[in-house]
């Protein structure tokens, strides 16, 4: 009897045992290194033996992984909207991931007080093997993305202690500064919008010395949307772009053609290729836009402004007009010229003449093309 007794009594324990161990999983692990970054507000703890890894892109703030190399926690400052996680339904954002990877799950989730967006999929590249884990939030109008990853076949292993850092993660914002704090569904202010733009611009290459204005703190309309934006413009490239800020999410666009698109497609089309290690001065100087180069820059002859510019798109283009503004010996604005071309095949040239009216004008400046 008093074997049985203790027999279960045996068993008791180490059933209970189990049940207390599964409960505690991410206890039993051993964080013991701390990372905390006072200027981005957040600090996490990781297993000592993990390794911490320089930065893959200016985007990343942080990154550490595991001895093997098969895991890897990191934390970095985005300035688009992937998937559409920011501002998409559920349905929307499993579309946009199952075009490269497999959805498995995206839901709303809080850092404290702070809210997040939880997306998780498989990645479908070579082995489509690795879990990736993500959460976004806002804070003070700059996004943050954190990214957990795993080899599939070593879920067992790591996911556990990707999960204890995660709950270690915290915002450590001072109080004032959490007050403040920008949630998902609030504006950004007209800095903020200027911050995640300049962000943009210094992590990209440009043929040329570029810059951004100040904006002038409103939203503004612009066509072929209905939403608003706040408009700033990218100088240096021979043409001044509108860069569109979407006051919400922070999205950037470029109203280029008509309507807002999404800038990093664009950059990529359009001016990274300039950007290459090949491409002479004279290419870059004689850049125009994605459409046009300068074949023969403009110069004054007989009482016009006439020059020559080569459509470099694939498309025919109508309704061309080339302006340029006129000054006077103080260095006043007194008007404009323009010369206009009905249609421009691709790869064909234009000899333009815009005539100079007044004879005030002492100088000149290119300011704008315009097409359809």
């Amino acid at each position: 009897m008093k074997q049985l007794c203790l027999g279960l009594l045996t068993a008791i324990l180490i059933l209970c045992s189990a049940c207390s161990s599964g409960d505690n999983t991410s206890n039993s692990i051993n964080l013991s290194q701390t990372y905390k970054n006072e200027t981005e507000g957040f600090a996490f703890k990781y297993p000592n033996e993990w390794q911490t890894k320089e930065p893959n892109t200016m985007l990343e703030i942080i990154k550490i992984q595991s001895p093997d190399g098969n895991a890897k926690f990191s934390v970095m400052k985005i300035v688009t909207d992937p998937f559409g996680i920011l501002t998409e339904d559920q349905v929307s954002v499993e579309n946009a991931v199952n075009k490269m990877h497999k959805f498995i799950t995206f839901r709303e989730t809080t850092i404290g007080e702070i809210p997040v967006k939880e997306l998780i999929y498989q990645t479908n590249g070579l082995k489509g093997d690795d879990i990736s884990k993500n959460f976004w939030y806002v804070l003070g109008g700059a996004v943050y993305q954190i990214n957990c990853s795993f080899k599939m076949n070593q879920r067992e292993i790591y996911e556990p202690i990707l999960n204890a850092i995660m709950e270690s993660y915290t915002i450590t914002r001072s109080a004032n500064e959490l007050n403040k704090a920008s949630n998902i569904n609030s504006d950004l202010t007209v800095s903020d919008a200027k911050q995640i733009l300049q962000t943009w611009i210094d992590t990209h290459k440009f043929p040329t010395s570029v810059s951004i204005t100040d904006g002038d703190g409103n939203t503004h309309k612009r066509s072929g949307s209905d939403a608003e934006y706040y408009v700033f413009q990218l100088q240096g490239l021979h043409r001044i772009y509108d860069i569109l800020v979407e006051p919400k999410t922070g999205e950037l666009f470029v109203h280029d053609t008509g309507k807002p698109e999404t800038l990093e497609p664009w950059y990529q089309k359009y001016i990274a290729p300039y950007n290459n290690a090949n491409t002479t001065k004279e290419d870059v100087s004689n850049y125009i836009d994605k459409n046009f180069i300068w074949i023969e820059k403009p110069r004054v002859n007989n009482g016009n402004i006439i020059g020559k510019i080569k459509n470099i798109s694939n498309e025919e283009r109508r309704k061309i007009s080339i302006r340029f503004i006129l000054y006077d010996y103080q260095g006043n604005q007194i008007g404009t010229t323009i010369d206009v071309n009905p249609i421009l095949k691709s790869g064909n040239t234009w000899s333009f003449k815009a005539q100079i009216q007044n004879a005030k004008v002492t100088d000149y400046a290119f300011t704008e093309i315009n097409y359809q």
